[in-house]
């Protein structure tokens, strides 16, 4: 039990520090916005909907690369390479991913927050197949 669920936290930490890697690395790219514009839901929505699509891709990069790689670490590290802990990771990811969407950054198109929402589990899964290989 112990050991599933450092599993799960291991491969949840992975994951996220990919993800804000590159969304670190794309604000060289892309002006994040200023702490007035953070501080107001209105101006922050108007912001994320005038973003070009450009700024979208390596965020969703970020998403797919950290939910495999951290499927394939939840995957090792499970006892006997439960696949159930993958599940629950990629499921996690997801829940994460729509309180991002809808909570903490509103505003940004359908079509990222549907493909990125619809990203987490197959790539957590894809990441544990690639362990489970013989």
């Amino acid at each position: 039990m112990i050991k599933n669920s450092l599993s799960i936290l291991v491969g949840l930490v992975s994951a996220m520090a990919i993800m804000m890697t590159l969304e670190f690395m794309n604000s060289f790219f892309v002006k994040p916005p200023s702490d007035e514009i953070i501080a107001n839901p209105e101006l922050l929505k108007q912001f994320m909907t005038n973003l070009p699509t450009s700024a979208y891709l390596p965020v969703y990069l970020g998403y797919v690369f950290g939910s495999f790689i951290g499927g394939m670490i939840t995957m090792k590290l499970s006892k006997n390479h439960n696949s159930l802990m993958v599940i629950l990771l990629g499921c996690i990811l997801t829940l994460a991913g729509s309180f991002n969407f809808f909570i903490f950054l509103p505003g940004q198109p359908l079509w990222f927050v549907v493909l990125s929402l619809l990203s987490y589990l197959p790539f957590v899964w894809f990441g544990k197949k690639i362990i489970s290989r013989p």
